[in-house]
């Protein structure tokens, strides 16, 4: 194999010579679209039998594939002739075996051969002979011929990130992840895991160059003796932003979440995503303990028994390391290209206590205000959504009782009204970043969390940065705003939520409001309405 991957390398040598030493390659892709006006693309009814076969993508027709519907190609994909697309072992393991993500442009001599799984994300660019395989032939029976020894190993997958470039010549081999927009030059030879924003070079490749956020400029690795740097993760700083993620039981909930924000970032984002799994009795340890063999940023801790939600919020929260703590709703997904934008927004408003997340206004605008009467009014009763809330670090640490209603299933919105009495500036993002998993609302009742548990936590800060009034204010405004339709999709939805005593918990606390009777008289217009149902 030794040979073969040698003689690969020299084929392309006479590029590797040209090749300027900084800064990064990106492979230009006129070249591909110049040839794609002179040759042809394979034929619909051909394209039809892939995995999938995306719009405007272009195989050329005088390339070889096998068994191609394990093979998906996304949209905006060319890839020249000659080119060897092939499935090992069809209909058995993942499928599709080989993906080609979209925009993706791969270059003459393209040779990719799967046994379980080749992933090239979205605009990944592939110079001219390249080799990529997630296994090998065995060769070490001395006097046997290779293609009679089988498979070296037969568990190994290939996953390169969006806007990889890799150069001329080089090869792939075995089980390998290349991190996002790293740069692989001419000839090399891939050996280990390439972390993102890294330049590598050489057989086996080593780094040379990686992207430092800071400086925002790339910068050559120094080592002894002029000698590359292995491939191994560059050091970091402490880390921006703390994605805390508290878990029970929702393993299938949970990978969708862990996909979204991963599948986002990048190495020089400053990001740790923490998962605190609540002792699940599902699959959540092998979820989370795949993706954490891929991505090193996720951390994962496991209590050896249910400590409830309130706790396990606060217990994850008390781990992360980033100047920054969002905590997010296991069953709430970033919106694909929203994650980098607010982690720029936290970047840009470092001075900010709270970053709250407007998920119910998506005008996209962007504000800071002070004090906690305007943020009770800019957030009102969702502030106790939990992954529309950015905590910092900092503020969160000189909070004197941080767990004071840690039984009220609302502790996170006290921790935020409790930074504001030190730091009142705050930060709102308008815009629906999420979408949601739908799960019905569960572990509490309903009645005691909107009204009891949400006004009490109020009424702590009145005489400190509130007043009656705007507790008064608030109980109209979250009422009609957000409770009564809640309850109303609640009950319309014969949800399992736990509705007992809703009547008599309002009554308790808007008895004295002049527009009790009539917003008594529409509870129990839903409440006979559902029964009906």
């Amino acid at each position: 194999m030794k040979k073969f991957i040698q003689s690969f390398i020299e084929t392309n040598l006479i590029m590797k010579m040209l090749w300027p030493s900084s800064p990064p390659f990106e492979i230009p892709s006129h070249s591909i679209e110049r040839r794609t006006n002179m040759s042809l693309s394979i034929d619909p009814q051909t394209a039809s039998t892939f995995y999938r076969y995306g719009e405007d993508s272009f195989l050329d027709a005088g390339g070889q594939f096998h068994n191609q519907q394990e093979i998906s190609i996304g949209s905006g994909v060319t890839i020249q002739a000659p080119y060897w697309l092939n499935i090992i072992a069809p209909g058995s393991g993942h499928i599709p075996k080989v993906i080609i993500g979209d925009g993706c442009k791969c270059d003459y001599g393209f040779i990719v051969s799967a046994l379980n799984r080749i992933e090239l994300e979205r605009n990944v660019i592939v110079g001219p002979n390249v080799y990529i395989s997630d296994t090998d032939h065995e060769y070490r029976s001395v006097g046997k011929p290779v293609s009679a020894q089988g498979l070296a190993y037969t568990s190994g997958e290939v996953f390169i990130g969006e806007d990889v470039s890799i150069g001329a010549g080089s090869v792939i081999i075995g089980n390998i992840h290349i991190g996002r927009g790293s740069i692989i030059r001419p000839g090399s030879v891939i050996e280990q895991d390439i972390p993102e924003r890294c330049v590598v070079s050489g057989s086996p490749a080593t780094i040379v160059q990686t992207y430092d956020a800071a400086l925002e400029q790339w910068v050559n690795v120094s080592s002894k003796e002029n000698s590359p740097a292995p491939l191994v993760k560059p050091q970091q700083a402490p880390p921006l932003l703390s994605i805390c993620i508290p878990t029970y039981n929702r393993s299938s909930n949970l990978d969708r979440c862990l996909s979204a924000i991963l599948t986002q970032l990048t190495d020089d984002s400053s990001v740790e995503v923490l998962v605190s799994d609540n002792a699940s009795t599902d699959d959540t340890p092998e979820v989370v303990n795949r993706y954490a063999a891929r991505y090193s940023c996720l951390k994962y801790f496991r209590n050896d028994e249910n400590i409830g939600a309130d706790r396990n919020i606060y217990q994850i929260m008390s781990r992360a390391q980033g100047s920054f703590i969002k905590l997010q709703g296991d069953d709430d997904y970033f919106v694909e290209g929203t994650l980098m934008p607010l982690i720029e927004i936290v970047n840009n408003h470092r001075e900010c206590g709270i970053i709250h997340i407007h998920v119910h206004n998506n005008d996209r605008r962007v504000y800071t205000a002070e004090g906690m009467q305007a943020f009770l009014q800019a957030s009102t009763i969702m502030s106790t959504f939990i992954s529309g809330m950015i905590l910092r670090k900092e503020d969160l640490e000189q909070v004197e009782e941080p767990t004071r209603f840690i039984e009220s299933s609302f502790n996170q919105t006290y921790l935020q009204y409790a930074i504001l009495s030190k730091n009142p500036k705050f930060c709102v993002v308008n815009q629906s970043i999420f979408y949601y998993g739908g799960n019905q609302p569960s572990g509490y009742n309903f009645g005691e969390v909107v009204f009891r548990s949400y006004q009490s936590i109020l009424r702590f800060f009145i005489g400190k940065g509130l007043t009656e009034d705007d507790i008064r204010a608030e109980k109209s405004r979250s009422l009609f705003q957000f409770i009564l339709p809640w309850y109303r999709g609640i009950m319309a939805n014969r949800y399992k939520t736990d509705t007992s005593r809703f009547e008599e918990i309002f009554t308790e606390h808007y008895h004295d409001e002049p527009y009790y009777e009539r917003v008594l008289n529409e509870i129990r217009t839903i409440s006979v309405e559902a029964g009906k149902g």
